[in-house]
C-alpha cells in the first residue's frame, strides 16, 4: 500500500468517516472511493498531483529548485510526493549538478519569492514577465504551487483570527494546502473542526495525520496538539495508530508512545495538587511514579511528596522529597523533608535536612517551627509543646482549614494582628486577593494598637501560635509585623491588577529592601506581559533583563522572552530560548514555540 500525504477525502466528502477507518485516506491510485451511500470522491495521491501521470513523466521542477537552494526538508517531502505519484520513479542522479541554461525565462526569481512567503509579489513578478514576454507561459508546477501557497495563507489567516468555518472552506477548496508537507495547516484544520464542535471530523483529521504522515516527530507533535480537544481514550487510539500505522524506514515510532505518557503525567500531576486521599487509583499512582523516576523529575517528585504528606503517609512523602532533593537540591524539597521527618517523629533528621537552608530560606525557617515550636514569653505560660492545629493545617497546605481555624479562634478569644495577617496569607493562597488585602489592612491597624506585638520580628509566632504559610517564601526573617502586613497588601494588590497604584506607592512603602525587590520584579513581569500584548518587543526584553538582575527567570517568563525574540525576527535566538525551556520540562506552550520557530527558520509551512 502506498503512503498518501494528503488530507483530502474528508474535506471533499464533507462527512465524518469514523467507521471507514484510515482506508479512505490510504487510497492513492487515483480512483474513486465510496465513503457512504451516494457519496464518491476522487482521492488524490499527493499534493498537486491530480491524476497519476505515466512513469517518467513527473514534473521535477520543484524538486530541482529545492535541491538548488539547499532546502533539505522540502526536498525530502517532494521526493516522497513524486514517489507516491510513480512508485517506479527515482530521483535523478544529476539532481545537485548545475543545470544548463535553456532558452526562455528563468523561473528561479518567482520560486524564490514564493519560498519566502511572498506570494503576491511572485504573482506580480509573473504578470510583469508575461507583459514583457507575451509568448511565455509559467510552468504548471509553478502556478500550482502558487495556488497552494495562497490557500495555505488563507487557512493560516482564518485560523489566526478564529474564523473557523473559513479554515474548513479553504482547506476543502484546496486539499493540497493541508498535506503532510504543510502539517501546521492540517493541525489548524483539525482545530477548526474542534472549535466548530465537529468532534468526529477533528478526530478523523488527527487520526489521518498520525496514520499517514511518515515522520515520528510529526506524529508525536500531533498527539500533543490533539490533547487540547480529545479524550484520553481517543488519544490512546491515536497513539497506537501513530506508533504502528504505515511505518517509514528509519523512523523511531517509540517516541510517539512517550507522548501519551507525558500527557498522562501532566494530567496526573495537575490532579495531585488538589487530590484527596483515595482520589487517585493505585494504577494512576504507579504510572506517575514510574514516569517521574524515569525522567528524574524533581518537581514531579515534590508533588508526589505533598500528595502523601496530606494523607499523613509520612514515610512515602519522605522518600519522594528525598528523591527530589537528590536530583535537584532546593529549599522546596528540603521543606517537604523537614515536615515529613517531623511527621515520622525523627526530629534530628528534620533538623539535618533543614541545616543547609536554615537562615537562608523563610520556608525552611517556618517549617522548623513545626519541629521546635517557639516557647511563650518569659514568666508567662509556655507555648504548645507540639505543632498547633493551625501549624498542622499550614504544613498540609490546607488553606480552607486555615481560615476555619482562624475564624474559630477569633470567635473564641478575639482577633489579633498576627491572626488577621495569617488570614490574609491563606486568602491569597485561595485566590481571594481583595479579601486578603482587607485582612492585611485590618492587621496593620490592629498592630498599631498593639505596639509590643506590632514591633516583634515576623520570625516569631503571634498569639495562638500562628505562622506564615510555607508557600509565602522569600522574605528576610527580620521583617517586622508591620512590614509583613505592608508586603502582604502589595502582593494582594498585584493579584487584583493594581499595578499603577502599586508602582506609585512602592518607594514609600514600609517594607524591607528584599520585599520591595520582590514586588518590583513582579511589577516588571506584569509590564513585560503588557508590552508583549502591545507589540513593544524591545521593551519586553528590556524589562525581562532588568528583572533577571533581581531574581532568576521563571519558566513562564522564559517563554515570554522567546516570543519577544521571535517577533523581533531573531529566530535563531528564539528557537534556542524555547528549546532550553522545553528541554527542562516539555509542555504545550514550549513545544509550540519550538515548532513555530523551527518552521519559520526552515520555511516549513
Amino acid at each position: 500500500m502506498t503512503r498518501p500525504v494528503l488530507l483530502s477525502a474528508l474535506l471533499l466528502a464533507g462527512i465524518a468517516t469514523a467507521a471507514a477507518g484510515t482506508g479512505a485516506w490510504a487510497q492513492s491510485n487515483g480512483g474513486g472511493r465510496a465513503l457512504a451511500p451516494g457519496v464518491k470522491v476522487e482521492v488524490a495521491p499527493a499534493p498537486g498531483s491530480g491524476s497519476a501521470p505515466a512513469a517518467g513523466k513527473v514534473d521535477e521542477t520543484a524538486l530541482r529548485y529545492y535541491a538548488r537552494i539547499g532546502d533539505g526538508e522540502r526536498l525530502e517531502a517532494e521526493i516522497a510526493r513524486l514517489r507516491a505519484l510513480d512508485p517506479g520513479w527515482e530521483p535523478p542522479k544529476d539532481l545537485f549538478a548545475p543545470q544548463p541554461t535553456t532558452p526562455g525565462v528563468d523561473e528561479t526569481p518567482f520560486w524564490n519569492l514564493m519560498s519566502a512567503g511572498k506570494v503576491a509579489e511572485a504573482r506580480a513578478a509573473i504578470a510583469e514577465q508575461r507583459r514583457k514576454s507575451p509568448s511565455w507561459q509559467p510552468s504548471d508546477k509553478l502556478l500550482q504551487e502558487l495556488d497552494t501557497a495562497e490557500s495555505a495563507g488563507r487557512i493560516r489567516s482564518a485560523s489566526d483570527t478564529k474564523r473557523w468555518q473559513e479554515v474548513v472552506d479553504a482547506a476543502a477548496a484546496h486539499p493540497e494546502a493541508v498535506a503532510c508537507n504543510r502539517l501546521d495547516n492540517a493541525w489548524r484544520l483539525a482545530e477548526a473542526y474542534a472549535e466548530l464542535k465537529q468532534a468526529d471530523r477533528a478526530f478523523d483529521t488527527y487520526r489521518t495525520i498520525v496514520s499517514t504522515c511518515p515522520k515520528a516527530k510529526e506524529r508525536r507533535d500531533t498527539i500533543f496538539k490533539a490533547s487540547r480537544y480529545l479524550s484520553p481514550d481517543q488519544l490512546r487510539e491515536l497513539t497506537a495508530l501513530g506508533a504502528t500505522a504505515n511505518p517509514a524506514k528509519g523512523e523511531d515510532y517509540s517516541t510517539v508512545r512517550t507522548a501519551e505518557a507525558e500527557l498522562e503525567t501532566g494530567r496526573l500531576l495537575e490532579r495531585l495538587g488538589n487530590a484527596k486521599p483515595g482520589a487517585l487509583t493505585a494504577g494512576d499512582l504507579s504510572r506517575i511514579q514510574g514516569i517521574v523516576r524515569d525522567k528524574q523529575d524533581a518537581d514531579g517528585a515534590i508533588a508526589l511528596g505533598w500528595y502523601f504528606q496530606k494523607q499523613k503517609n509520612f514515610a512515602e512523602a519522605q522518600s519522594w522529597f528525598s528523591q527530589a532533593n537528590g536530583w535537584v537540591p532546593s529549599d522546596k524539597a528540603a521543606e517537604g523533608l523537614v515536615l515529613a521527618y517531623n511527621g515520622l517523629g525523627e526530629k534530628a533528621q528534620a533538623r539535618a535536612a533543614a541545616a543547609p537552608w536554615k537562615g537562608k530560606s523563610s520556608r525552611i525557617d517556618q517549617a522548623l517551627k513545626a519541629v521546635d515550636p517557639p516557647r511563650g514569653a518569659g514568666g508567662g505560660r509556655s507555648g504548645p509543646q507540639g505543632p498547633s492545629e493551625l501549624d498542622r493545617a499550614l504544613a498540609r497546605q490546607d488553606f480552607a482549614e486555615c481560615l476555619s481555624i482562624i475564624r474559630n479562634s477569633i470567635a473564641k478569644s478575639g482577633p489579633t494582628a498576627a491572626l488577621l495577617q495569617q488570614r490574609g496569607w491563606c486568602l491569597l493562597e485561595m485566590k481571594r486577593p481583595s479579601e486578603a488585602e482587607a485582612a492585611f489592612a485590618e492587621a496593620q491597624a490592629m498592630a498599631a494598637r498593639e505596639p509590643a506585638k506590632g514591633g516583634q520580628s515576623a520570625s516569631g509566632t503571634g498569639a495562638a501560635g500562628t505562622t506564615r504559610t510555607p508557600a509565602a517564601a522569600g522574605l528576610p526573617q527580620k521583617a517586622t509585623l508591620a512590614q509583613e502586613n505592608a508586603y502582604g497588601q502589595a502582593v494582594a494588590r498585584l493579584a487584583t491588577g493594581d499595578t499603577v497604584g502599586l508602582t506609585r506607592d512602592l518607594p514609600r512603602a514600609n517594607m524591607t529592601p528584599a520585599q520591595k525587590a520582590e514586588i518590583r520584579a513582579s511589577l516588571m513581569a506584569t509590564e513585560a506581559n503588557r508590552a508583549l500584548e502591545d507589540k513593544r518587543y524591545n521593551d519586553v526584553l528590556r524589562l525581562l533583563d532588568a528583572r533577571k538582575e533581581l531574581t532568576p527567570e521563571p519558566r513562564n517568563l522564559g517563554i515570554l522572552r522567546g516570543w519577544a525574540l521571535y517577533n523581533l525576527m531573531r529566530f535563531d535566538e528564539a528557537y534556542a530560548q524555547f528549546k532550553s525551556v522545553d528541554d527542562r520540562l516539555s509542555t504545550e506552550e514550549s513545544r509550540e514555540g519550538v515548532s513555530i520557530t523551527w518552521k519559520t527558520i526552515y520555511h516549513d509551512w
